[in-house]
């Protein structure tokens, strides 16, 4: 777990805009707040819940897991990367590339899925000998589920 200041900043220098040399501005400190909700809510929206306490200073704790921290720190830097880049590429390939392969890995493992109840053939009989008759044989009724 980490505050979204560690988060910003190791996000900032992985395109080169944060050292101990060249410290980050507050403005782009606050920018990536902003950018680390937004993006965080993104995910939240695609049923990827990590558990993360949206940040009302960059300073508070994020609340992230331990193995999704990578992720949301390579994939802040390209969102980052826009104001930073003054007409240069400064996204490297590996860095997309990272960015890319750990965000699979959580939406894997953090990802929910909601199957929905099957929808059974009115034609699939009911039970096993279950016949009032010689030729009567009983049905599920139509539109019928079966919980899973």
């Amino acid at each position: 777990m980490s505050t979204g200041t560690e988060i910003i900043q190791d996000a900032l220098a992985e395109i080169g805009a944060f050292s101990t040399a060249m410290p980050a501005s507050a403005a782009s400190i606050e920018s990536g707040r902003r950018k680390l909700n937004s993006m965080l809510e993104l995910w939240l929206s695609d049923n990827i819940i990590l558990g993360t306490t949206p940040l009302e200073v960059s300073g508070d704790e994020l609340n992230e897991p331990a193995d999704s921290r990578n992720a949301i720190v390579y994939n802040l830097a390209l969102q980052l990367a826009g104001p930073f880049s003054n007409g240069k590429q400064i996204v490297t390939q590996t860095l997309a590339n990272n960015a890319r392969s750990n965000f699979m890995k959580i939406k894997s493992l953090y990802r929910t899925i909601d199957i929905p109840d099957k929808v059974i053939s009115s034609t699939t009989p009911l039970g096993a000998g279950n016949r009032v008759g010689a030729w009567t044989r009983q049905y599920f009724p139509k539109g019928s589920t079966i919980s899973n």
